[in-house]
């Protein structure tokens, strides 16, 4: 008699850990450290490099309605591989980049619809479809590459910008990706089903309770669900106000006297501690109101950004990068089990595509805002109290949030 299979779930959650560790950690993780450097070597303000960050927000949003759908009909070890090579082949040409607008198109473009197609849509797309039971546990182990990738590449880029220059340390970066091949080829498999298995690695099909099912959305009943809306443009003001943080945590942490380098360890331990988090909040998900703890990590992040507006302390600087980074690390396992709760698996990557589009003003204007009023005013102040302000919007918007079961 043949034994059945090992359960792969917890497998091709490793992969999606390892992919979204790599694609965060060498593009939006990695900026802040890019930054200084690149505007030194192109003679470039800090707005103008910032732009970077906004059109990879735009177009990573933009692929997202694509590459989102097409996870829920086709082959997602395929769209993944692709991704990766994508991915790869921008650090690669980056390296030999002339023109700062070359940069732009490379990483705003070409890494953006890599990242989209490789990264946490992905993982969390499979994770939805492997697991229900236990969504917030898996959503939390995937989503915990991000912080981790930051973690890790925010220190090594500042040590290997140092040594080897950015344009080396972008080339090595591409190679480091391509690693990535085999693992996703390997591993990944669309649904349990397709191996004969079901999600959690029950040993037959589960029950489906007050969850969205496998019933699947358009995309006009998707923009005609309030629900949606109430969980979408909260999560995207936070998640656009966090991109506008990290884009500039560097540079605020030197104009507190911090070395660069210094500063890039200071955001590599935000990001370890993101790894906490992620698991902490992806574990509390699957017992706590899922509301609730959104509007946590809402409140921690309002309270950081007034508390930064004035600081002149390094000490304080510190401490609160760490803290958002816990709390940061929180919001994705967080948020895909809610979706996950409310739209079900047949639909997550539809849902997941056009979540993106509402991330998108937030995303492309939170890093250039902070950019230009820091050169009008030499500080960055009025942009911290401008994200602590969008936030606590954000947290009021996700009041209304009434999760439960689709209505016919």
């Amino acid at each position: 008699m043949n034994k059945p299979r090992p359960f792969r779930g917890w497998r091709i959650v490793g992969v999606g850990f390892a992919t979204q560790a790599v694609c965060i950690g060498t593009s939006i993780a990695s900026f802040p450290i890019f930054l200084v450097p690149i505007a030194d070597a192109f003679d470039a303000t800090k707005a103008q490099v910032s732009l970077g960050a906004s059109v990879f927000i735009v177009a990573m949003t933009l692929s997202g309605l694509f590459v989102g759908p097409l996870l829920d009909r086709r082959s997602t070890r395929t769209i993944m591989c692709v991704g990766t090579i994508l991915t790869a082949a921008s650090l690669a040409a980056m390296s030999r980049a002339t023109e700062l607008w070359q940069l732009g198109l490379l990483f705003g473009v070409g890494m953006a619809v890599g990242v989209t197609s490789m990264g946490p849509i992905a993982s969390a797309t499979l994770a939805a479809r492997w697991f229900r039971r236990s969504v917030g546990r898996a959503q939390g182990f995937t989503n915990m590459g991000g912080p981790a990738g930051a973690s890790f590449f925010a220190i090594a880029s500042g040590i290997a910008v140092q040594q080897l220059g950015w344009r080396t340390t972008l080339l090595v970066y591409g190679a480091l990706t391509l690693l990535l091949l085999p693992a996703i080829w390997g591993v990944v498999i669309n649904t349990p089903q397709d191996i004969g298995q079901w999600p959690d690695g029950d040993p037959q099909p589960p029950e489906e309770a007050g969850t969205g099912g496998d019933e699947a959305w358009t995309a006009g009943e998707l923009l005609r669900e309030p629900r949606f809306w109430l969980l979408v443009v909260p999560v995207g003001i936070l998640m656009g106000i966090s991109i506008g943080w990290v884009t500039h945590i560097v540079s605020l942490g030197i104009d507190l006297g911090i070395e660069s380098v210094q500063g890039s360890i200071i955001l590599g331990v935000g990001g370890a501690v993101g790894i906490a988090g992620t698991v902490t909040f992806g574990f509390l998900a699957d017992r706590v109101d899922r509301r609730l703890l959104l509007g946590l990590i809402m409140g921690a992040h309002i309270a950081a950004f007034v508390a930064l507006s004035g600081n002149e302390s390094a000490a304080i600087f510190t401490a609160i990068v760490v803290s958002l980074g816990f709390a940061g690390g929180g919001t994705m396992p967080v948020y895909t089990a809610l979706v996950s709760q409310i739209f079900g698996r047949a639909s997550f990557g539809l849902v997941m595509g056009i979540a993106g589009m509402v991330l998108l003003p937030f995303g492309f204007a939170a890093p250039l805002f902070a950019g230009a009023l820091r050169d009008a005013h030499g500080d960055y102040d009025a942009a911290l109290l401008l994200f602590a302000g969008a936030v606590a919007l954000a947290a009021l918007l996700l009041a209304g949030l009434r999760p439960g079961p689709r209505v016919s």
